[in-house]
């Protein structure tokens, strides 16, 4: 199977998973396996492998290193559903990556381009819920600039969310180009000013927000003892999110009351005291890895 995406964290990821003889793992952002692969080939006892993206699970059943090893089970759906398929089984390692894959960046028809023209979609999943563009055709500006400042903490969310809706009530909004183009021109040597726009429009159209603060704390809750649950994340919003998550399993105080109000359970350890970034090295052979961050818990 031709593989256009690499695995970020790679050897940071199978470090803090802590593989053991016989354990039970899964991987709830299959992808194309980068991270699924190397911890099949290791003496483990079964792999769970979710994805949303139907297409993403299909190529592998097709040409992937494992496609047919009976230690591999396949599972199609968004964190939550993944969740409901697994019933009781308790893992030993769960590792959750939450970046976009690269071949969905390259797929212009998904609708995740900046660079290519594609449609207003940005489903993770096509055809499974709204496009973006039916998110556009009911929100108010008011609407969309609070989904912007929530999802990816964008400043000028206001201003902004007024550009877009203009544009695309007058019909000169009807591809992510024209969206990119909206949030101002790539200055050499930085991030396309777009990068944070599209990531909040994306979470939105996806529901990811909901779908973390909902299924990461319920994810604590299928690990074994000792069992160790490994998130990447690729913005400051989702980073925050995991923190806060972690620290609260951790016992420690997340409420921003005088006098804190916070329920306290210690559930885990945190075994990341501060989230591991990626080294110069992969950097230089990665780019798309630069805003990577790994943080790392395990059960008590």
């Amino acid at each position: 199977m031709e593989r256009l995406h690499r695995p970020v964290l790679l050897s940071e990821v199978i470090e803090n998973i802590k593989l053991i003889s016989g354990g039970v793992y899964a991987d709830l952002t299959f992808g194309e396996a980068g991270h699924s692969d190397v911890l099949l080939r290791n003496d483990i006892k079964l792999l769970v492998g979710n994805d949303q993206d139907r297409s993403t699970l299909d190529r592998y059943r097709t040409g992937g290193e494992y496609r047919d090893d009976p230690r591999l089970q396949l599972i199609e759906g968004p964190f939550s559903n993944f969740i409901k398929q697994t019933g009781e089984i308790l893992f030993d390692g769960i590792l959750v990556d939450l970046g976009v894959s690269t071949r969905q960046l390259l797929e212009a028809e998904r609708g995740f381009s900046l660079r290519q023209a594609g449609p207003l979609d940005m489903r993770m999943n096509p055809g499974v819920g709204e496009p973006l563009s039916d998110w556009l055709s009911r929100l108010t500006p008011e609407e969309l600039a609070d989904e912007l400042y929530r999802n990816a903490e964008i400043r000028e969310s206001r201003s902004l969310a007024r550009k877009i809706m203009a544009a695309f009530n007058e019909g000169a909004l009807t591809n992510t180009v024209e969206l990119a183009a909206i949030a101002g021109r790539k200055i050499p040597g930085k991030s396309h000013p777009a990068t944070a726009l599209f990531t909040a429009l994306r979470m939105m159209v996806n529901y990811e927000k909901a779908e973390m603060e909902q299924t990461i704390p319920a994810l604590i809750n299928r690990l074994n003892s000792k069992g160790r649950l490994v998130v990447i994340t690729f913005h400051s919003t989702e980073d925050r999110i995991i923190k806060k998550i972690f620290q609260k399993a951790a016992g420690r105080c997340v409420c921003e009351e005088p006098i804190c109000r916070c329920v306290k359970e210690e559930k885990v350890k945190l075994i990341t005291k501060k989230p591991i970034q990626t080294s110069e090295e992969e950097l230089r052979e990665n780019p798309r890895a630069r805003s990577a961050k790994l943080r790392c818990v395990e059960k008590i």
